[in-house]
C-alpha cells in the first residue's frame, strides 16, 4: 500500500507523523469488506451470499466502518513508519482522524523515537579490579567457622563464663524510642563473647548460673540489624534457662571425609577452604569488574532519554512490586526511588547497541550453543533439554539480547586498563 506521509519533528525526541490514504484504496477496502458480509452474513428470507449488496451496506456499515479503519491504520502507520525510518520508542498516540467511505483517510500519531547517540568514549577506560588473593587469615576465619558449625553444644553445671552460649528467658521492663513492641523473648540463645553489642551481655550474665536471674540495660548501635533495636536502649529481666559451652569436634577421618575423600587433615581441609574463598573472590571481582565497565561508559556518555521510555520502564517496575508485594506502597515515592537506576538502565541498553553496531559486534550461532552448552552443564541436563528450556522467540531475543551485552562487556574490558585495588580488611562481626 502506498501512503502519503509528512514527518514533523517536535522537541527533543519528540516526533508527528501525518499519513494519508487515498480515497481510491479506502473504496476498494470498503468493497472488499462488504462482499465479505456478503458472503458470510445471514439474513431472513435470503440463502447465503444472496442478500443484496445494497441491504449488506444497510445492515453492517458501522462493522465495516470499524474493520476498514483498524485495518487501514496498521497497514499505513507500517508502511510510513518503514518509508520514513523512524523508531517509536512508544505506542503512537492518534490524533486529528479523518475516514469516511469514499474519500481519503486523514490522520496524525505522535510518539518519541530512539534517541540519536554520539559516542564520546567507549573503551580505554582505567577500570578498578578487587584483589583476589586469599589471606591466611580469610582462611583460618573460615577453619574457625567450619568447627563452629560442625560443634556440639553441651550443657554445663558451673556459673557462665566467656565463649558459653546462654538460653535465655527476656522480659522488657522498658525501652526508648517506642520502636519494640514485644514485652518478652523466650529461650533467646546469647554467646558471651566479645564485640560492641554481646560485650555488654558478656558483662551482665558472666558469672550466672542456671536459674539465676537479673536486672540489666543494652545499649543497641543505631546499625543494628534489627531495625526494632537500632538506636535504642532496652532494659531486661533476665532468667537464665541453661549455660552450654561449644565443644569443637575432633579432628579426625570422619569430620574431614565430610569435606571430600581426599582431605585427610587439617592442611588438605584449610586447601579446600582456600580454593573456596578463591572461587568467591575471583566470581566478586569479575562482577565488579563488569559493573565498573558499565558505569564508566554511561557516566562517559551522557544524554536525555524520551519522558515516554522512562515512564514505560518505571510503569513496569510499578507493576512487577504491585505483583510481589502483598502491602500497600506508594507509587509515587517508588518510581521516585527507582528514577535512577531506570535512566542507568536504559542509557546503558542504547549505548550498548551503539558500541556493538561501531565495532561489529554481534551474537552468532557458535554464542548460542555455547551459552546453551553452559546452561545444559550447570543444570545437569543434555543439550537438547536446555533447548527446549530456551525455545520461544521471545527467550531466544532475551537471550541474544544477554549474549550482546557480555560480549560489549568483554569488548570494553579488554580495551581499557585494569587497576588491582585490595579493600581493607573488615574484622568478623562480632555481634
Amino acid at each position: 500500500m502506498k501512503v502519503k506521509y509528512e514527518v514533523t519533528e517536535g522537541e527533543r525526541w519528540k516526533r508527528a507523523l501525518k499519513i494519508e490514504v487515498s480515497a481510491e484504496v479506502v473504496q476498494e477496502k470498503f468493497d472488499e469488506i462488504y462482499r465479505q458480509l456478503q458472503t458470510e452474513a445471514k439474513l431472513s428470507g435470503f440463502r447465503p451470499g444472496k442478500a443484496p449488496l445494497k441491504m449488506i451496506k444497510s445492515r453492517f456499515s458501522d462493522v465495516a466502518f470499524k474493520e476498514v479503519r483498524d485495518g487501514l491504520l496498521e497497514e499505513s502507520l507500517k508502511e510510513a513508519l518503514s518509508e520514513s525510518n523512524l523508531n517509536p520508542v512508544n505506542y503512537p498516540a492518534f490524533k486529528d482522524s479523518q475516514f469516511a467511505e469514499g474519500e481519503p483517510f486523514i490522520y496524525t500519531v505522535e510518539f518519541d523515537v530512539k534517541p540519536e547517540i554520539t559516542l564520546e568514549k567507549w573503551n580505554g577506560f582505567i577500570l578498578k579490579q578487587l584483589d583476589d588473593k586469599v589471606s591466611e587469615l580469610e582462611v583460618n576465619d573460615l577453619f574457625e567457622y567450619v568447627q563452629r558449625q560442625n560443634s556440639e553444644l553441651v550443657v554445663v553445671e558451673r556459673p557462665a563464663q566467656e565463649e558459653d552460649i546462654l538460653f535465655v528467658d527476656l522480659d522488657v521492663i522498658s525501652a526508648s524510642g517506642n520502636k519494640l513492641e514485644e514485652k518478652e523473648f523466650k529461650e533467646v540463645q546469647i554467646e558471651l563473647r566479645q564485640g560492641d553489642l554481646t560485650r555488654q551481655f558478656l558483662k551482665e550474665l558472666a558469672g550466672k548460673s542456671t536459674d539465676d536471674e537479673s536486672e540489666f540495660e543494652i545499649i543497641y548501635p543505631a546499625n543494628h540489624f534489627d531495625e526494632r533495636f537500632a538506636g535504642s536502649t532496652v532494659r531486661y529481666h533476665a532468667r537464665i534457662n541453661a549455660v552450654k559451652e561449644l565443644h569443637l569436634p575432633e579432628l579426625k577421618e570422619d569430620f574431614f571425609q565430610q569435606f571430600g575423600k581426599d582431605v585427610k587433615s587439617v592442611a588438605d581441609l584449610k586447601e579446600v577452604l582456600k580454593d573456596s574463598i578463591q572461587g568467591r573472590k575471583k566470581k566478586e571481582a569479575g562482577e565488579m569488574l563488569r559493573e565498573e565497565a558499565v558505569k564508566a561508559v554511561v557516566d562517559a556518555n551522557r544524554f536525555d532519554l524520551p519522558d515516554s521510555m522512562l515512564e514505560n520502564l518505571l510503569d513496569n517496575i510499578v507493576e512487577d512490586y504491585r505483583k510481589q508485594s502483598k502491602e500497600e506502597f506508594d507509587e509515587t515515592e517508588l518510581r521516585d526511588r527507582y528514577r535512577a537506576m531506570a535512566i542507568r538502565q536504559l542509557r546503558w541498553q542504547l549505548l550498548r547497541h551503539e558500541i556493538a553496531s561501531r565495532e561489529n559486534i554481534t551474537v552468532e550461532q557458535q554464542d548460542i550453543d555455547s551459552w546453551l552448552q553452559g546452561f545444559a552443564d550447570n543444570y545437569k541436563m543434555t543439550l537438547e533439554q536446555a533447548k527446549e528450556q530456551i525455545s520461544s522467540s521471545r527467550q531466544v531475543a532475551d537471550l541474544k539480547e544477554r549474549i550482546l551485552e557480555s560480549k560489549v562487556i568483554d569488548y570494553i574490558i579488554a580495551n581499557s586498563t585494569t587497576e588491582t585495588i585490595t579493600l581493607p580488611t573488615v574484622p568478623p562481626d562480632t555481634d
